[in-house]
Formats: structure tokens, C-alpha cells, sequence
């Protein structure tokens, strides 16, 4: 059972990992990204709840319905905890905390799947579904990146993005057609593309940009917080 939790959890770790250290200014404390990733886990089982309530018959509409529940719990474990924080003063950081939130997220689900369809089930998941988490949830990172540095308010507009593209993922993955299923890989590509520009975006916009120039140009060498 111990092999299979940490099976279910070392992508999450990984990933978390390969984009945390994306945030190349003011990295978040490990603090923050612990409880972040462990509130995203908390939120599998209303989410898994509300998905069975409102389950229909159409299993497009279906998807449709868990891209919408799942987004929105993940969402509310970062609004609803470190997006008040001080140490959230960046656009960058909507991204690297939503990332936490998601894989957080992604391990329950991995470990549920694990018990279901034994350990090679994780080929798949540890590449595309928990990825996809990420990729999915940079869409209301950023927005909410954006609206705590700026004040413009498009955390709606991406929230509506991130449903969709959960959406349809998983409709692609879930089809009866191998032929379909293929379409994901260029479907991840298009949207690793978009959290990379996003990303690079966040980046520009950062308040610590200029004073870690001025650091590296003064010789000074900014530790690392994680």
C-alpha cells in the first residue's frame, strides 16, 4: 500500500518540482506549497461527490460536468487560502500555487486508480492526466496572478478556460476511438504551450525582476526559500 501511495504521489512531486522552479524572482515557501498541494487532495472527495450528484446519462455533458466540478474545487483551495497570503505578490505565483493545488489533486486521483487498475495505470497518468491538472488550472492561476497584482479582474474568464479544456480532455481520452485518443498528445502540446507563455508573461511582470538584476550585477546571490 506504502508502494502505491508513493507511486500515486511522485509525479505530483516531480512536476510540482519542474515548475516551481519556473518562478525564477521569489520562489514560494515550501510552507505555502505543502499546505497548497494537501488542500488539493482535501478537495477530491466533495469534488467526487458533487460529480455524482449531478451525473447525467450524456457522457459528453458528463465530462463536461467533472472539467466544471473539479476546476472550481481546485480553485477554491488556493483562493480560499494562499491567494490571502502576503508571500502571494507575483502573477507567477496564481500559477506555481494552482500547480500545487492540482497535483495535490492529481495523487488522490492517482492513488484511487492505482487501487482500481493496479500500478501500470501510472504510465499513462504520471505524463498526461496529472500534467493535464497543471495544464488546465495555469488558465485561473494566471487569472488570479492578475488580479491580485493589478486589480483586473479576469479570474471568471479563466475559470470558464480551464473548465473547458478539462472538458475536453477528457472527452478525448474517455472516446471509444483510438484514433481520437491520439488528439490529446497535440491537445497537451497547444496547452503546455499556453501556461509556457503565460509563464514568460508572469515573469515580465514581476516586482522582483529589477532588484534581483541589480543583485546579480552587484555580485549579491539570493538564496533559495525551498
Amino acid at each position: 500500500m506504502l508502494g502505491y501511495l508513493v507511486l500515486a504521489v511522485a509525479p505530483g512531486v516531480f512536476w510540482l518540482w519542474y515548475f516551481w522552479r519556473k518562478d525564477k524572482y521569489e520562489r514560494e515557501p515550501a510552507r505555502y506549497l505543502v499546505a497548497t498541494f494537501f488542500l488539493g487532495v482535501a478537495m477530491v472527495i466533495p469534488a467526487a461527490l458533487l460529480e455524482e450528484i449531478l451525473a447525467i446519462q450524456f457522457w459528453i455533458a458528463d465530462m463536461m460536468i467533472v472539467g466544471i466540478v473539479e476546476e472550481a474545487f481546485k480553485f477554491l483551495s488556493v483562493y480560499l487560502y494562499v491567494y490571502r497570503k502576503s508571500e502571494f505578490n507575483e502573477v507567477i505565483d496564481g500559477i506555481i500555487y494552482s500547480t500545487a493545488a492540482s497535483l495535490g489533486f492529481a495523487s488522490l486521483e492517482n492513488f484511487f486508480y492505482i487501487l482500481q487498475f493496479g500500478p501500470a495505470v501510472m504510465v499513462g497518468r504520471a505524463v498526461i492526466s496529472t500534467l493535464g491538472h497543471v495544464l488546465f488550472a495555469a488558465f485561473w492561476g494566471y487569472a488570479l496572478g492578475v488580479k491580485k497584482m493589478t486589480g483586473k479582474n479576469v479570474v471568471f474568464g479563466g475559470l470558464v478556460l480551464a473548465m473547458a479544456a478539462h472538458g475536453i480532455f477528457d472527452i478525448i481520452v474517455m472516446s471509444d476511438y483510438w484514433l481520437i485518443v491520439l488528439l490529446v498528445i497535440p491537445f497537451m502540446v497547444i496547452l503546455y504551450k499556453a501556461m509556457s507563455g503565460r509563464i514568460k508573461k508572469s515573469l515580465e511582470m514581476s516586482p522582483f525582476k529589477e532588484v534581483t538584476s541589480d543583485s546579480a550585477e552587484g555580485g549579491v546571490c539570493r538564496d533559495a526559500v525551498f
